[in-house]
């Protein structure tokens, strides 16, 4: 029989947790408990080709997968991919938290798409591709053209309770002549804004819009509060206030404001690139799965930026004044007491 003084009680311990990984590596649990996960992929490169005649669209998003009561289980090594940003015309690479207890349990995010450029003069123009959030369709070039519509966002919910966020590029320009390119979507979920409409930054005069020149405003990131010191704050600068996935604007046809794609101003967010003319573009912030701008042909596009893992659990200790000696043994020799 079990010496007991009241009733019995088990009690609950475990250390805070707060892991930020830039690269890849690997988590062993302390303990056995519930923990926040946050999961982005690297972001997707922004457009490039060979002519100048043409306008790229923006680079999507990492696919990014969060929850707050995802399991794991004490001395379990669970083994981390960081995926880097995709370099021009090119998707980025996942990110994965991968459960070795449990396959159906490892979370994937999806790299963010590419975004789309325009090959053949007069030709139809190229979708940006589909990703964790989608790259953002081709302008066109100096012989006109369809433009190329965005990518779609393939952004699974992961399993272990994990919601995924991700969305659609936009669609470039068509037109008789040179024309903007489509912006990457944004996990807030945020489909990158209109190659001719109004991006809201502060300074912009609608009446210049609509604009065929105009580059799309690379869609927003998302917020997760719990990871403060990392990701971008809401105005697109580190260090961050736990902002990630913002899409990479489009190309624009001039350097001009406002025609040069997104600024990196309020309210975007989550480490998008800017799209711009003629060498004006940026690459997707490292570490926060933004995607990288768009510009005009042999001025390049920019790549996009890598992902991130984060791992956060609370203090906790919860127990009465009254236990089961043996439980406590059992506790102690576990390593999962700590007396008060």
């Amino acid at each position: 029989m079990p010496r007991l003084i009241g009733a019995a009680q088990t009690s609950v311990y475990g250390e805070a947790i707060s892991e930020n990984y830039t690269s890849s590596g690997s988590f062993t649990a302390p303990a056995t408990r519930e923990v926040e996960l946050l999961v982005v992929a690297g972001g997707g490169g922004g457009a490039q080709n060979p002519s100048p005649a043409y306008i790229g669209g923006g680079g999507g998003a990492g696919g990014v997968a969060h929850g707050t009561t995802y399991p794991i289980v004490r001395n379990t090594t669970y083994p981390i991919t960081v995926g880097g940003g995709g370099a021009v015309n090119t998707n980025g690479a996942n990110s994965v938290f991968n459960n070795p207890i449990s396959a159906p349990e490892t979370v994937t995010a999806s790299g963010g798409g590419y975004g789309g450029v325009q090959s053949v003069a007069g030709g139809a123009g190229v979708s940006g591709g589909a990703g964790g959030s989608g790259g953002g369709g081709s302008g066109t070039g100096n012989t006109g053209g369809p433009p190329g519509p965005g990518g779609a966002s393939n952004q699974a919910n992961p399993a272990g309770g994990l919601t995924g966020y991700g969305a659609a590029g936009s669609a470039g320009v068509g037109g008789p002549t040179y024309s903007g390119g489509g912006a990457g979507g944004g996990a807030a979920p945020d489909v990158g804004g209109p190659a001719t409409g109004a991006p809201n930054w502060p300074d912009t005069n609608p009446a210049n819009y609509p604009n065929p020149q105009a580059g799309g405003q690379g869609g927003e990131g998302k917020q997760f509060p719990a990871f403060p010191g990392v990701g971008t704050d809401n105005q697109n600068s580190t260090p961050g206030t736990g902002y990630f996935g913002g899409g990479g604007g489009g190309g624009g046809v001039t350097n001009t404001p406002p025609f040069g794609g997104p600024h990196r101003t309020f309210p975007q967010s989550g480490g998008g690139g800017h799209g711009s003319y003629n060498a004006g573009s940026s690459a997707g912030l490292a570490n926060t799965g933004g995607g990288g701008g768009g510009n005009n042909g042999i001025f390049g596009g920019d790549a996009g930026g890598s992902g991130f893992v984060g791992i956060r659990a609370d203090y906790v200790f919860d127990a009465s004044s009254c236990w089961d000696l043996r439980s406590v043994y059992r506790q102690i020799k576990n390593g999962d007491w700590q007396a008060g």
